[in-house]
């Protein structure tokens, strides 16, 4: 290939100038994402492996993701204990600064990343412009960016791809033994990250069989088969050594985890709402990989992507009719193949094994950088196209005047929708309908808007304490004094309710909770603050709750327990309890609801044969009221519960219709 032009760091300042401006706006926006409960578990999960390797503690062999290596997390927790040892020394001591440096250093990887996409780019065009721009197709992925602040495995296995086809290009175009052992090392560290990691090893070893049938003598096939054994030897070795779940029983091992990938932790198979309907996660449809990767990337990187893999389609066409051997004989030719496997292989491996995945298409985040390096064929050819049929190059400097637009146009995007932006859909799904994309696709599984929701809490409420239902792992994120001023007494009912706009279930579509503010993205609400002290809400619409009280309880009661009746008022049902004590309504109501046709159910309720839908209640006057919307199909029962934490003071009853 054409190598690196211009080996001098000074030939790449305009590169590293964006990584550096880049970094500044990442550190600049870091705070401003939400802590997951994710890291603590990852944390461990690096510990339990370094407790295995140093001390034999055997828990790791019991851990749940005992299967996915540390090969990040390990650097990423010593790194991190260091800055706290260093904080400790200064005064600085709060969990805050965990996640910090945590999704500084994941947010960093990315970055890494962005910048072998150049190197490679430029490698396969020697244009730094091209070059530049096919940098900026990655980092500019809205869904990417955000996960680059909170997600240690999705975008870093992403950005570890990018890197190990940085490898693969150096070893194919030196092809010496040290650059393929390179290679090697690094496709060890890629499984190591996510077993997928195995495709582009088996790529790579595909086209090294095809080059041992081109070669010219039994020398150069010797030479073949050297560089190729290096290469799978080192792979190994290095992921043997950095996976010591491996070290007692490799083959075994390697082949449970396997399955594991396929059926996706078969003891737990989580509902996906997609397209409006609820599937099992181990049962979606073909096109669920596809139809996500469609809808969530921004138009620019989707129209030069598909450009270049057909510009690389016609190309090899081209050649092909002139003879395999020239195919075969183009650096650049050969490594866009390479690139296009990589990208379509994975996707027809979902069609044809449906392996189990879940919240959209982030286990396939790997893609993005083969497809972002597809559209440096599609700038090339556009410039081929304009030297050879316009004057002064107006056809190539249309195309990356678009170009350009796009990415102003995603950057402007991302700009809007921040912090959200992995919640960033485009134009290919309706974007204006109010509630259309909550009632059609998951949403903000991760919870991050939970963050936003105390913020909003924070600025609005004057009292120096609030009382919450429980701590949250997306609090610790927050400034300490902010953190503080959240209490969590039992035996009072929390002041707000944070409710998720994400459809995991099936909930509510009727939240009986007076909601006092909505955070919005796309004209969809993915969270509303709710109160169940109606004394902070307007009098008209408290009227409106006791209005449902004194209706409802004019009739006979269709059920009793924990004290509660429950009444049948109209298409609602509505529970009541007069004399309502301090801290009851941290629980939830729950329903199951038993129609008489299965037909009525989500595709994924159909085995257990009911829907459940839970909902909090109000306070007013010493009273209790919470109320359900019941459907409109017929029901052959409904059990009623509550439950506190754990079990204690459980109840339930049945109506029959």
């Amino acid at each position: 290939m054409t190598g690196y032009i211009g080996k001098r760091a000074r030939f790449h300042s305009p590169a590293w100038g964006l990584c550096a401006l880049f970094l500044v706006a990442g550190l600049a926006v870091v705070g401003d994402y939400s802590a997951l409960a994710s890291p603590a578990g990852q944390r461990n999960d690096a510990t339990d492996t370094l407790n295995y390797v140093l001390h034999g503690d055997p828990t790791l062999l019991r851990n749940h993701d005992r299967f996915y290596g540390v090969a990040f997390e390990l650097p990423q927790l010593l790194l991190t204990d260091l800055f706290l040892l260093i904080g400790r020394t200064l005064g600085l001591e709060d969990p805050r600064h965990v996640y910090l440096i945590n999704n500084i250093l994941t947010h960093l990887l990315f970055l890494l990343g962005g910048f072998c996409c150049y190197l490679l780019a430029l490698r396969l065009s020697g244009d730094r412009l091209i070059a530049l721009l096919v940098m900026l197709l990655f980092l500019l992925s809205p869904r990417l960016y955000a996960h680059s602040f909170f997600n240690s495995k999705d975008p870093v296995f992403a950005s570890a791809f990018v890197m190990t086809l940085l490898f693969a290009s150096r070893a194919f175009d030196k092809d010496s033994l040290g650059n393929y052992r390179l290679c090697g090392a690094m496709a060890g560290l890629l499984i190591n990250l996510r077993i997928m990691g195995v495709v582009l090893l088996a790529v790579v070893l595909v086209f090294r069989a095809w080059a041992w049938f081109r070669a010219e003598g039994p020398a150069a096939r010797r030479r073949v088969v050297a560089t190729t054994g290096a290469f799978a030897l080192w792979g190994v070795v290095v992921l043997f050594i950095s996976l010591p779940y491996l070290w007692g029983d490799p083959v075994g091992r390697l082949a449970e985890y396997w399955i594991v990938l396929v059926d996706h932790h078969p003891a737990v198979h989580p509902s996906e709402l997609f397209r409006g309907e609820l599937f099992s996660s181990v049962a979606l449809p073909w096109d669920y990989a596809l139809h996500w990767f469609a809808i969530s990337q921004p138009p620019v990187t989707l129209l030069l992507g598909l450009l270049g893999l057909g510009a690389l389609g016609l190309a090899a066409g081209g050649v092909f009719r002139r003879g395999a051997s020239a195919t075969w004989g183009s650096a650049e030719l050969r490594f866009g193949v390479l690139l296009a496997a990589c990208f379509v292989l994975p996707m027809a491996a979902f069609v044809l094994l449906r392996p189990g995945t879940r919240d959209g298409w982030r286990h396939f985040y790997f893609l993005h950088g083969p497809f972002c390096l597809l559209a440096t064929f599609a700038l090339l050819w556009l410039r081929q196209l304009s030297a050879r049929g316009l004057r002064r190059g107006l056809l190539g400097g249309a195309a990356g005047a678009l170009t350009a637009a796009g990415l102003g146009a995603a950057a402007l995007e991302m700009a809007q929708i921040h912090p959200n932006q992995h919640l960033y859909f485009n134009f290919l799904v309706d974007r204006k309908t109010p509630e259309w994309l909550r009632e059609q696709y998951e949403m903000d599984y991760w919870n991050l808007m939970l963050r936003q929701g105390y913020e909003h809490i924070l600025q609005q409420e004057l009292a120096s304490t609030i009382n919450m239902k429980a701590p949250v792992q997306h609090m610790n994120i927050l400034p300490p004094a902010a953190r503080n001023r959240f209490t969590y007494d039992p035996s009072r009912d929390p002041d707000f309710r944070l409710s998720r706009g994400v459809r995991r279930k099936d909930l509510d579509k009727d939240p009986f909770l007076p909601v006092l503010h909505r955070i919005k993205i796309y004209n969809n609400t993915i969270l509303t603050v709710s109160t169940q002290d109606l004394s902070r809400v307007d009098p008209a619409v408290a009227d409106e709750y006791r209005a449902l009280h004194r209706a409802a309880t004019t009739g006979e009661p269709v059920a009793r327990g924990g004290g509660y009746e429950a009444y049948l008022h109209g298409d609602r049902l509505a529970w009541v309890k007069e004399a309502c004590e301090p801290g009851a309504l941290r629980r939830k109501f729950r329903l199951k609801l038993y129609p008489v046709d299965a037909r009525f159910l989500p595709h994924s309720h159909q085995e257990r044969g009911y829907i459940e839908f839970e909902a909090y209640g109000v306070r007013f006057d010493d009273k209790c009221l919470g109320s359900n919307r019941l459907p409109d199909f017929a029901l052959a029962r409904v059990r009623l519960s509550q439950r506190r934490g754990g079990g204690r003071g459980h109840w339930e009853a049945d109506i029959r219709f």
